[in-house]
């Protein structure tokens, strides 16, 4: 007899993680107890709980993943525990440990899906980057991996095929392949109408998937579906199975709050589905003596038993049973996202439909909601409405955005004439990145950038940022902390600006003046301007468009024109991680790079200014290469070197090794970059980065007289032609700092003899207090108090 869920009850709730509980798995055998579980969170971590009696205790909490976990995957055979993660890599552990044994990477977005591979050292993987992998990892921890290609959208579901050596993928593309173990497509099976999030391996090589269209379906060996299982009303995003519940028992979990229990066979749901008191129960998996686990959005593990000596105590599960009910009664309030209240009763059937086929929802005095149709000059009844009738983004508050899962995805209207432009957004993402992505995405004014990522502030229900420097806001242009104004401003002429990360001109006068409907909020910081203790990085990167132009230079060159491989380049890359590691091969083919033609140069400068952010890279590149040498002359070259340059520089300042080096060549760097004479509103700004970074290492050390001298002349140089508010308010931080040294009166009175800048500066402060002069005025009114 099958069992059902009826028989099952609360057994434990492990309680520790923050956030959405997105995976659960169970691992082997804790020493003298049973099986371990093991859970990933939102909160970037995954937890070993271990039992004790009925319950588990937290053993070990693993967090070396930079963005939250998606995926868990217990390889038996090596005790390894695997977790993928949005920061699109895969961390494997042994059972126990406290760090990696190996990180995987290569894919380029978010892992979400992991699988036991066909060997013992193996394990299959499917991204948002539209790949699965095959990853085989030796003895010696050499790794190897087979790339699947050919879904159209993300991979949220892989699957291995023990008995028939296949591996098997499903995607938001709503297309699930089969593969052999030399990752070559075997067939194609079609039915599901929305992303396919699950896959299950049965009996007589059979397979089970499910997904966003509420439905699970049973493939015969022959590809051939053979039955439909409905009854779940949203998304379904997890299944599971054990032989320890019988051959043809699946359990499923999803959006519409409850776990439900399938007989694959016969097609039947066994028992009342198991609602739970959270939204969205993410995934679920089963132990060995029975017991079944979930986890939920409200951050819970839950365990679930039959076995009455392994349930909890009678207050215990009163507790649950009554959030589920509190739970329950609120579903109950709203029909596909509209409250009850707010629809119309029985007297709305008096008046004529509009149209034939209009349908309307009824609220009827029971408290129970109607569907009515108009056909044929009346009213007719369709049925009972008890929630959506399947998955849609609508009924399950999830965003999808080109079948990848969101927090937020705004409708950003760019023009009268074009349709909106979608723009993602996740919670707890740094909102300047996303902007930046966006930006470079849909090839937009590199001006938007304080716009739109102001916009996704505004919108997104007091979103965490990244860890805010002291002084209290993000800088969108370099990271650090400044006062933030509504917007970036500039009335600069492009002049063949190069965008650093596509080539396209981006930033010209007539698209960085366009207008847009994006909303901004202005934001008044302290009325301190200078001294800044600081120093100001340049730090925002899409690597993947990086890589994508310097492979597209490459292609271009001949074989005795610098080109490498594409493993160079992937050496090179891996240079713009926040912490990489300090990789000669990587050193070496950046350095080979640095010899293309100048026109191909920008992406490697870009990678440059990343690199040399590290001390201990700076250290190797200029004490092996010399690498300052090879950068000063790009900055008499094009725009887009000239930027990348200065940026470089700027970065280089935050350390103690970059300002030594830098400080000895002072003079020759000011007279090249006072060489010119015109650029983009981020050349100034990174311009005037550079001056700023210089001037606040004078502040915190002992100043030297040269180093001021040189420093006040190319900031005036700078004054006399740039025009972006944001570079003037950077230039006159830094003279603010130059007047709080002992060489202070030397820099006023180079400032106060070059008239332009005096009259710009009395301009600036005489400005009417909008939100875009504000800041400016106020610490042009500082430094002109310090005169």
């Amino acid at each position: 007899m099958d069992p059902t869920l009826n028989d099952y009850k609360l057994s434990c709730e492990l309680l520790g993680h923050s956030l959405d509980v997105r995976a659960v798995a169970t691992g082997g055998n804790a020493a003298g107890c049973g099986q371990i579980i093991l859970s990933g969170s939102r909160d970037k971590s995954c937890k070993l709980w271990k039992p004790v009696g009925n319950e588990y205790v937290e053993s070990v909490t693993l967090q070396d993943h930079k963005n939250f976990i998606a995926n868990i995957c217990y390889l038996a055979t090596e005790q390894w525990i695997c977790t993928a993660s949005n920061d699109a890599t895969i961390c494997i552990y042994q059972q126990d440990a406290f760090v990696p044994l190996i990180t995987l990477k290569g894919h380029e977005s978010t892992v979400c899906a992991l699988a036991a591979g066909l060997q013992s050292r193996s394990l299959i993987s499917g991204s948002w980057d539209k790949t699965a992998r095959v990853w085989s990892i030796s003895e010696t921890g050499d790794v190897k991996y087979i790339t699947l290609q050919g879904h159209e959208a993300a991979v949220w579901a892989v699957a291995t095929l023990t008995e028939q050596r296949k591996y098997v993928t499903g995607g938001a593309d709503k297309c699930i392949y089969y593969w052999n173990a030399q990752g070559e497509k075997l067939r194609l099976l079609k039915g599901h109408t929305d992303c396919v999030r699950s896959l299950v391996p049965l009996s007589a090589n059979s397979l089970l998937s499910c997904g966003n269209d509420a439905v699970l379906r049973y493939w015969n060996e022959d590809g051939e579906c053979m039955r439909e299982l409905t009854g779940h009303t949203n998304y379904i995003y997890a299944m599971a199975r054990n032989e320890a519940l019988g051959a043809d028992i699946v359990l499923s979990c999803g959006e519409d709050s409850t776990l439900r229990m399938w007989n694959v066979g016969t097609g039947k749901q066994l028992g009342e589905p198991l609602l739970h008191p959270a939204i969205s129960v993410w995934c679920v998996a089963c132990l060995n003596n029975g017991d079944i686990i979930t986890g939920c959005s409200d951050g819970v593990v839950r365990v679930f038993s039959k076995d009455p000596s392994r349930q909890a105590k009678e207050s215990v599960r009163k507790t649950f049973n009554m959030a589920v009910a509190t739970h329950k009664s609120q579903l109950s309030e709203e029909i596909g996202g509209v409250k009850k209240t707010d629809l119309p009763g029985p007297e709305a059937l008096l008046s004529n439909g509009t149209r034939e086929g209009q349908t309307k929802m009824i609220r009827q005095p029971d408290g129970s909601v109607k569907c009515y149709v108009w056909q044929v000059g009346e009213w007719s009844l369709v049925g009972d409405v008890t929630g959506a009738t399947g998955g849609t983004q609508a009924s399950s508050g999830k965003k999808l955005h080109e079948g990848k899962e969101y927090d937020y995805v705004f409708n950003v209207d760019i023009s009268d004439t074009e349709p909106p432009i979608k723009l993602p957004y996740n919670r707890g993402e740094d909102p300047w990145q996303a902007a930046q992505t966006f930006i470079h995405k849909n090839n937009l004014p590199q001006a938007y950038l304080d716009q739109v990522a102001n916009f996704i502030v505004t919108n997104s229900e007091g979103s965490v940022v990244q860890s805010q420097p002291s002084s209290g806001y993000q800088d969108p242009f370099t990271g650090g902390s400044r006062y933030m104004p509504g917007s970036s401003n500039s009335n600069v002429t492009g002049g063949g600006n190069l965008d650093p990360f596509t080539g396209a001109s981006s930033y010209s006068t007539a698209s960085s003046r366009a207008q847009s409907n994006v909303d901004v909020n202005f934001v008044r910081g302290s009325d301190k301007h200078f001294p800044v203790s600081s120093y100001r990085s340049f730090d925002t990167c899409d690597a993947n468009k990086v890589l994508e132009k310097m492979k597209e230079f490459n292609n271009k060159l001949g074989n005795g024109e610098g080109k490498v491989g594409d493993e160079v380049l992937r050496a090179v890359i891996r240079l713009t991680d926040k912490s990489p590691e300090l990789d000669a091969t990587s050193l070496e083919a950046l350095m080979l790079l640095l010899k293309w033609p100048d026109s191909m140069l920008f992406p490697v400068l870009d990678v440059l200014r990343l690199a040399v952010r590290h001390e201990a890279i700076f250290s190797l590149l200029h004490n092996s290469h010399n690498f300052l040498s090879i950068i000063k002359p790009q900055l008499n070259g094009a725009a887009a070197n000239q930027l990348m340059v200065c940026r470089c520089l700027a970065n280089a300042l935050s350390h103690q090794a970059g300002r030594q080096k830098i400080e000895t060549q002072l003079p020759q760097l000011v007279e090249l970059i006072s060489g010119i004479r015109a650029g983009s509103a981020n050349l100034q700004i990174a311009i005037a980065t550079f001056y700023l970074n210089v001037t606040i290492s004078q502040t915190l050390g002992v100043a030297n007289q040269d180093v001021c001298g040189t420093a006040t002349a190319g900031l005036l140089e700078l004054l006399k032609w740039a025009k972006d508010l944001e570079a003037w308010y950077r230039c006159m931080q830094a003279i603010g700092n130059l007047t709080t040294t002992p060489c202070g009166q030397a820099t006023i009175a180079q400032v106060v003899s070059v008239d332009h800048v005096m009259d710009k500066l009395r301009e600036l402060t005489n400005t009417p207090h909008d939100e875009n002069f504000t800041k400016i005025n106020l610490a042009g009114q500082a430094l002109l108090a310090s005169f």
